[in-house]
């Protein structure tokens, strides 16, 4: 099967900057920048409609416009980012293209979905997780599209964004590390955040969502990951979401030890998930090894 994974050189600039304004404009923190920029509009105008129809409108229409709102803000932000791609860097988004969409997304939700479900079950076994009701299946309906928004933000601003342009300054490690603190101090605010919930994110994801973007050069398999993940974590099963509690189809009780179920904070501070994730991560350096995508410094290449 020809299967075609990006590589590094594919979403690097297509410019030669020659002025001292050129270069500026062209230096990877400030395309950062021009882009969070460019990215912030469409956030802001899309939810502050939303409050307003929201409020305007019957609970259930407020919920389905919802729906449509979630899907608009992604294909706004997949607007903004590929007229800044050509604008800016002179080439295709091809980190956002649709090759592969349909595998790569599905590949990525099947990995967290397994994960997740050998998570509640081995904390099942003693007893540490049990169903206390089911709840509606509207309250899956409504976390599928919630997740699929915030797996695709969040993606694109950590990978698609802040480790690519890092990456191209500093070279693949130094981009891994700062896109991990990144991720970990950003939930920092969540409820029940301590310096072990922000240091069990870093240690759990860092490598493995910088490796699992570097090996396709695409987000989908990492956004499906990514989804899937806050889905089944917190619409199903009913674990906290980084704290948050959210609407489930399941009310489990969750008893036992902190550092095996994760407490109040969810399974991501679990040592199952640490040890899942990082191993996983180890891995997916291995692959990007084979593939020739780690790069180096701008300096060094």
């Amino acid at each position: 099967m020809n299967y075609y994974f990006n590589k590094y050189s594919d979403l690097l600039p297509n410019v030669d900057p020659q002025s001292r304004i050129e270069k500026f404009f062209q230096f990877p923190i400030t395309r950062m920048a021009i882009i969070l920029i460019l990215l912030a509009p469409s956030f802001l105008i899309i939810e502050t409609v939303r409050g307003v129809v929201i409020k305007s409108v019957d609970f259930t229409t407020a919920v389905y416009s919802g729906y449509f709102f979630d899907v608009l803000l992604i294909a706004a932000m997949m607007i903004t980012y590929r007229i800044y791609t050509s604008a800016t860097e002179n080439r295709k988004a091809n980190e956002i293209s649709f090759y592969k969409f349909l595998p790569e997304i599905g590949f990525g939700a099947l990995i967290a979905f397994l994960i997740m479900t050998f998570f509640v079950l081995l904390i099942s076994i003693p007893g540490y997780y049990s169903v206390e009701e089911f709840n509606s299946f509207g309250n899956v309906i409504f976390m599928f599209f919630d997740q699929l928004k915030v797996g695709f933000i969040e993606e694109l601003l950590f990978r698609v964004i802040i480790f690519k342009l890092s990456e191209e300054l500093f070279g693949s490690w130094t981009a891994i590390a700062v896109q991990g603190i990144l991720f970990g101090f950003a939930h920092a605010g969540n409820p029940n955040a301590t310096i072990y919930t922000t240091m069990a994110l870093i240690l759990s994801f860092s490598i493995f969502f910088g490796t699992a973007y570097m090996i396709t050069r695409r987000i989908w398999f990492v956004m499906g990951f990514h989804w899937s993940w806050n889905f089944f974590q917190a619409g199903i099963y009913g674990i906290q979401n980084s704290g948050h509690t959210q609407p489930s189809l399941i009310t489990p009780v969750i008893e036992g030890p902190v550092w095996i179920t994760g407490g109040d904070w969810g399974a991501e501070l679990s040592i199952i998930s640490v040890i899942i994730l990082f191993t996983l991560g180890i891995y997916f350096v291995k692959i990007a090894y084979s593939n020739n995508q780690f790069m180096k410094p701008k300096w060094r290449r």
